[in-house]
């Protein structure tokens, strides 16, 4: 009697299962790739980008954290219904977080610049984004909805123009929580009220390569605003990027919170482009031997780590503003800082299977390339 070797019927379904999830990332993982990318025409040589965050939950609902795999499911039906439908953003996309591996959800992050990690979603939690690349809607992840806009144009208001009107039409679907006295209701008590917040990224690199950086931010003081680096730690600043946010969304509006921030980076700016003035006009040895530097290492090395080729770079963009390099323009320098970052380098070069040791040389190969043209003029 012949004995067939037969599989279990859930060791079948389990293959089908994963076979069907490995196709949907890939799936994914184009989708991504091919979004616009907001930094692509980035002319600015100090603001960098800006990101407004509104978070909302439905009033019928428990916070996530509290709901069951099924209530996960009906929200993310809920919204995804209408909004897939909605003509204010340009061909969206669910996608479920079952469906992104853990470079996916790596990519949103850096992408987003989002200070929110995603690589704990699970079942029950989704995104929402779409061609442009400059929406997101997290769905489950810490509220019921996160709405994200990044702009890299420093149009503070025309992007929450866009979030108000995305916000208010899918209002008229759901009702969402709010109380009379602390606002719209959110998980994090701190973020009640309007809970919007808005963050700007700017690279003052004059001041703080001269170290007057301290000194004008106490002297232009604003306790309504918080300024940290982008990883939130105000004692490590990568990039020469500080990140300036709102620091209170309760007992003020959302119009208070964008002028001050816009009066504030303003000011800022203009500091900012005195102090590069200045650079130009004495040609500082200690900033040029700086730049000098950051050219060697970005151009020469065989391996360059993410936070060295961040640092580097931003030297060597404001050596391009104050014309000591030639040969590359400051919008191709901004892409060159946000396309370094791991996420986003293992996409381009399509193999995310690429062994963490060999990244930094993969970076450096990828950062000599963009240089090619480049030529230090000091």
């Amino acid at each position: 009697m012949k004995i067939m070797n037969k599989q279990p019927c859930c060791a079948i379904k389990l293959k089908s299962s994963l076979k069907m999830r490995r196709k949907a990332m890939t799936k994914n993982s184009d989708f991504l790739i091919q979004q616009k990318k907001p930094w692509a025409n980035n002319h600015n040589t100090i603001w960098l980008a800006t990101t407004a965050t509104l978070n909302r939950n439905i009033e019928k609902f428990k916070f996530p954290i509290k709901l069951s795999s099924e209530q996960k499911k009906q929200i993310i039906s809920l919204v995804s219904h209408d909004l897939l439908q909605s003509n204010q953003i340009t061909d969206p996309v669910l996608i479920r977080s079952e469906e992104l591996g853990p470079l996916e959800k790596e990519f949103l992050v850096e992408h987003f610049l989002s200070e929110e990690g995603y690589q704990q979603a699970h079942g029950g939690e989704a995104f929402i984004v779409e061609a442009s690349g400059e929406f997101l809607l997290a769905l489950n992840v810490k509220d019921h909805m996160q709405f994200t806009w990044i702009d890299c144009q420093g149009e503070i208001e025309q992007i929450w123009t866009r979030l108000v009107k995305l916000e208010s039409a899918l209002g008229k679907v759901v009702t969402y929580a709010f109380s009379p006295n602390f606002g719209f209701l959110t998980t994090d008590p701190s973020q009640c009220g309007t809970a919007l917040t808005v963050t700007v990224l700017i690279q003052p690199s004059a001041l703080i390569q001269t170290g007057e950086i301290n000194e004008i931010i106490a002297r232009l003081g604003n306790e309504t605003l918080t300024i940290t680096s982008l990883q939130g730690n105000p004692n490590e600043i990568i990039g020469d990027l500080i990140a300036i946010r709102n620091r209170y969304t309760l007992g003020v509006t959302e119009e208070n919170v964008i002028a001050s921030l816009r009066s504030f980076v303003t000011k800022l700016i203009v500091e900012e482009s005195t102090a590069r003035m200045h650079l130009h006009q004495q040609k500082n040895a200690e900033v040029m031997d700086r730049v000098s530097r950051a050219f060697g290492v970005l151009v020469h090395s065989y391996k360059l780590e993410a936070i060295e080729a961040l640092n580097a770079i931003s030297l060597l963009k404001l050596g391009a503003d104050l014309g000591w390099l030639t040969g590359i323009t400051i919008d191709k320098l901004n892409e060159l800082f946000f396309s370094c970052r791991r996420a986003h380098l293992l996409f381009q070069y399509g193999d995310e299977k690429i062994p963490q040791e060999e990244i930094p040389h993969k970076r450096a190969e990828f950062v000599h390339q963009a240089l090619k043209n480049a030529t230090l003029t000091i």
